[in-house]
This record gives C-alpha cells, sequence and structure tokens, in this order.
C-alpha cells in the first residue's frame, strides 16, 4: 500500500527541511514555498494532508486554505495550520476557514507526527465510513427489490393455487367424460379409429394441464424446503412453465442428459433461476433475429449448462452481467435484478455456483453444485 502524500507549504526552507526530516520514514512529502505553486500541485497530485504555514509572501496560507476549499471537503485534504503566532484571532481565523488543527513553532517531532497521523487516520476513518454507508444503502436497495419480487411471486403463487383449485375439478371431469365414452364404445362394439385418436389427445392435454398446475403450484410455493432432486425433471417442470414462450417464438429447445445427476437443492428456486436464464436467452435470440433460434441443456453429474446461438454478450457488458441493476433493456423491460438475483439463489441459498462465458454460437450458463 502507497503511503500517505503530505504537502508541506512554507516560504522558509529550514522549516521544510525540519518537516521533512520529521515526515518522510512514514510519509510521501512533497513540498511548496509558495501558495500558487502549492495550488498547482493540489490540482496536480492526489494529496491526503496539508501543513500550511500562514505567514507567506504575496498569498498567505488563509487565502490558500480558502481557495483550497472551494474545491475540495475540508475531510477530503484536511489542512494543519503551521504558525509561529500564538494570537487566538489568528488560529480562530483558521478553523473557521476550515483547518481541521495548528501547530506552533518552534516544531516538535512528537506533535507533529501525533497531529499528522491522528489526522490522516480520521480522513481513513471518514472515508471508509461513507464507503461503508453508500455500501449497505445499497444492499438494502437490493433487499428491497428482492422482497418485492418475492412477494410478487408469493402472490402470483396464492392466484395460481385459486386457479388450481378450480380447474382440477373441471379437467377431473372431462377426464371422466373421455373415460365413460371409451366404455360406451367398447360396450356397443365400436371401434373407430378417428374417435379414438380425438379422445387420446383429449386425455394427453388434460393430463398436461392437470401437470401445468401442478408444476406452477411447487414452483410458486413460498414453503420451499431442500431435497434431494432430479435435474432433468426440474428442467422438464421448468420447460413445461416457458413452453408457450419457447413455442411462440419458434425456439427449439433440446435436453440432453449425459447422466442422471440427483443433487440436494430447492426445486422451486431452481426453477426460478432457469426461468431468468431461458427468458434472457428467448430475449437475445428474438433481439438478434436468429434464423434457426434454438437452446440446448445439457445436464451432467452435479451440472447444468444452458447454451443457445443468440451470438453472445457483448463484451463489455459480460464481466457485469451479474452486478445488481445491471441491464440492457429499456428502463420499463426490466429492473436488472434477475440475474443478481439468480446468483444469489443458487451461491447463497443452494450451495452452488452460477457463472457465463461466451461460446463460438452464443452464451452458455452454466450451474454446478457442490
Amino acid at each position: 500500500m502507497s503511503k500517505p502524500l503530505i504537502l508541506i507549504v512554507d516560504d522558509n526552507q529550514a522549516n521544510i527541511k525540519i518537516l521533512v526530516e520529521f515526515l518522510s520514514n512514514d510519509y510521501e512529502v512533497v513540498v511548496s514555498i509558495t501558495g500558487k505553486d502549492a495550488l498547482e500541485i493540489i490540482d496536480n497530485e492526489k494529496i491526503d494532508l496539508i501543513l500550511l504555514d500562514i505567514f507567506m509572501p504575496h498569498m498567505d496560507g488563509f487565502e490558500v486554505c480558502e481557495k483550497v476549499y472551494e474545491k475540495h471537503d475540508k475531510h477530503e485534504i484536511p489542512i494543519i495550520f503551521v504558525t509561529a503566532s500564538s494570537n487566538d484571532d489568528d488560529i480562530e481565523k483558521g478553523f473557521n476557514l476550515g483547518a481541521v488543527d495548528y501547530v506552533t513553532k518552534p516544531f516538535r517531532k512528537v506533535e507533529i507526527l501525533s497531529r499528522v497521523k491522528t489526522h490522516i487516520l480520521l480522513k481513513d476513518y471518514k472515508n471508509n465510513l461513507e464507503s461503508k454507508v453508500k455500501e449497505e444503502i445499497e444492499k438494502n436497495k437490493i433487499k428491497e427489490k428482492i422482497m418485492f419480487h418475492q412477494s410478487k411471486l408469493v402472490s402470483i403463487g396464492e392466484m395460481t393455487n385459486s386457479i388450481a383449485h378450480q380447474w382440477r375439478q373441471p379437467l377431473n371431469s372431462i377426464n371422466s367424460a373421455v373415460m365413460g365414452i371409451d366404455t360406451c364404445l367398447m360396450k356397443n362394439h365400436i371401434d373407430n379409429e378417428e374417435i379414438n385418436e380425438k379422445l387420446e389427445e383429449i386425455e394427453i392435454q388434460t393430463q398436461y394441464m392437470s401437470k401445468t398446475i401442478e408444476d406452477f403450484s411447487n414452483f410458486l410455493n413460498p414453503n420451499k424446503h431442500k431435497d434431494f432432486n432430479n435435474l432433468k425433471e426440474i428442467v422438464r417442470k421448468t420447460l413445461t412453465i416457458i413452453h408457450n414462450k419457447l413455442s411462440k417464438n419458434n425456439i427449439s429447445c433440446n435436453i440432453i442428459e449425459k447422466t442422471t445427476s440427483t443433487v440436494l437443492c430447492t426445486e422451486g428456486e431452481i426453477i426460478q433461476v432457469l426461468i431468468v436464464i431461458l427468458n434472457n436467452a428467448v430475449d437475445a435470440l428474438k433481439e438478434n433475429s436468429i434464423t434457426n433460434p434454438k437452446i440446448d441443456i445439457e445436464i451432467d453429474t452435479n451440472r447444468i449448462s444452458i447454451t443457445d446461438n443468440a451470438g453472445g454478450i457483448k463484451k463489455d457488458n459480460i464481466d457485469n452481467i451479474f452486478l445488481p441493476y445491471f441491464t440492457t433493456k429499456k428502463a420499463d423491460e426490466g429492473l436488472g435484478i434477475g440475474l443478481h438475483l439468480a446468483k444469489a439463489i443458487i451461491e447463497e441459498s443452494n450451495n452452488g455456483k452460477l457463472s457465463v462465458e461466451n461460446i463460438d454460437c452464443g452464451a452458455k450458463f452454466e450451474i454446478k453444485f457442490n
């Protein structure tokens, strides 16, 4: 770590020599014998503290102090006045202008080092405190966004459960009617291939609707718990939920299961992450007008990778893709917390890792479970 940079401003060479000797072991030191030169140094260097003589020709320390604090905060560059005067008015004027302290001539090494060290530490403490406050404010903003997002999911979940409750009975009735028609045909020895095909189609569609309701309900269930889940089954449920979006945009989605893999995770949360990644892939494929859009989902031991052929993520964006509020979409199209939330879900809640890279044809997101 580089040493703090101290600026000594004094028109007396003997005073400068003493101060440099006192400070040079612990600090970087730069000197000026005029107020004008001192202001130029401050404009060009990152000064951490100024030792400023009050009485100098042409431009005294008071004027230098005023000009410094026209551009800088007093906590950014603390000024300690150096004076041979014990006049209370001079000392008071210095404090009123923004100086943080003063030392009197002749210099005492212990006093100089102690006061300089104290104000350097106070400056660092203030800067670190400001940084921490900003960081905590940002974290709270993110938490609020996430809580709002999750509360929306809970509300949607409640609505979905209500719809599911109302739909199950009609679906059961349709299945019962199909079975009744099938039984009636058998009793009357009617064997019509077209009728049988239509009845089978009705049965398949009602089963699909019933399974979709179940998958939505499980995904949006607020009472989530970890369990051992088959990754292919998680992917299947995810694709059931976003099937219409993929179909509407003529996007083919292939599941490649290299090995059967079961991991300890919260199923609904992994589905939520996959939906975020897949929705982003769909948006990229649409935006880039890909002729034969496709998404490949590969399942291997404790791993899911999602690859698209949308052309990849811009180099300037890929390093920021998981940052909170980062988005390449318009303001009304997204808050930029989707991938940030997805990464948090995988890494903080499910003991895994979410990463992204560009490959030849597009982007590849990978979820690894430990």
